[in-house]
């Protein structure tokens, strides 16, 4: 992490969970760290905890990343504040429990808008800051195992296929850096079950599982640790696709049966 020590990060969706825990982790390696969010209190209280410490500086923007022109403000601003963005950090995303059958277009139009839409704003903004400035930075989008597999929780479909797409514009967008010589990484990091307002807010549709204590989950620290390991690379290594899960989960869903119907096949 030393290479991005006194660097300047650009993080979304930083006012709590996921997107908290990064910014947390970068400023204790010395990274300076722009957190976006709607958010304003959360964005303040966060770099207030953070700003009387010896780590790197916390600048709050509070920014709508669905919103292009204010996008384009923030980048403006860091090149000629800060000097350029050497890493950018897509975590803004949202779910929405809608229904394909009956679901409400403006709830689609939302999740697209940010989980996809944004993203690639955000990114194309990056890459922008990182050419004029001269940087080979790094491009992480926090993606989810839901982008690379169906996951069984009804009307949850729209954000499968939200994060089905950054799956593929991550390969997308490397490509496109290939074929312009460019040196800027791009990672996709999915976690699984993790320990956030937007999980809370999908288990309260769930029959079986109720609270976040009845599942095994990661923690915010446990992506942020991930984000670190992948920035730690040198530089001619890339972590493309980093998948998280908590011990004893998996990737693809799976029916759960009953503990004797697993008794009787494993003593067969």
């Amino acid at each position: 992490m030393e290479r991005w020590s006194g660097k300047v990060a650009i993080v979304t969706g930083a006012s709590a969970g996921i997107g908290a825990a990064i910014v947390v982790q970068l400023a204790k390696n010395g990274v300076h760290v722009v957190a976006l969010a709607r958010r304003e209190k959360e964005l303040k209280e966060l770099a207030e905890s953070l700003n009387d410490k010896d780590y790197g500086t916390i600048y709050t923007k509070v920014c709508d990343v669905s919103n292009e022109q204010a996008v384009k403000d923030v980048f403006s601003w860091v090149d000629s504040t800060l000097g350029g963005a050497s890493i950018l950090i897509n975590n803004a995303a949202v779910t929405k429990i809608s229904s394909l059958l009956n679901g409400k277009l403006e709830d689609w139009q939302e999740i697209l808008n940010l989980n996809v839409l944004a993203l690639s704003v955000c990114s194309r903004e990056a890459y922008k800051s990182m050419t004029k400035n001269k940087i080979d930075g790094h491009i992480i989008q926090i993606n989810s195992i839901s982008g690379h597999s169906l996951t069984p929780n009804f009307a949850h479909k729209m954000y499968n296929a939200s994060k089905s797409a950054v799956t593929v514009l991550c390969d997308g967008l490397r490509h496109e850096l290939q074929l312009t010589g460019s040196k800027i990484k791009v990672l996709s990091v999915s976690p699984g079950p993790t320990a956030t307002d937007m999980l809370a807010s999908i288990l309260k549709y769930s029959k079986e599982v109720t609270t976040a204590a009845d599942f095994k989950i990661l923690d915010a620290e446990d992506v942020a640790n991930a984000v670190i390991t992948s920035l730690a690379t040198p530089p001619n290594v890339l972590i493309a696709d980093m998948t998280i899960i908590p011990t004893g989960f998996t990737i693809q869903m799976h029916f759960q049966p009953s503990s004797q119907v697993v008794e009787n096949i494993l003593n067969a």
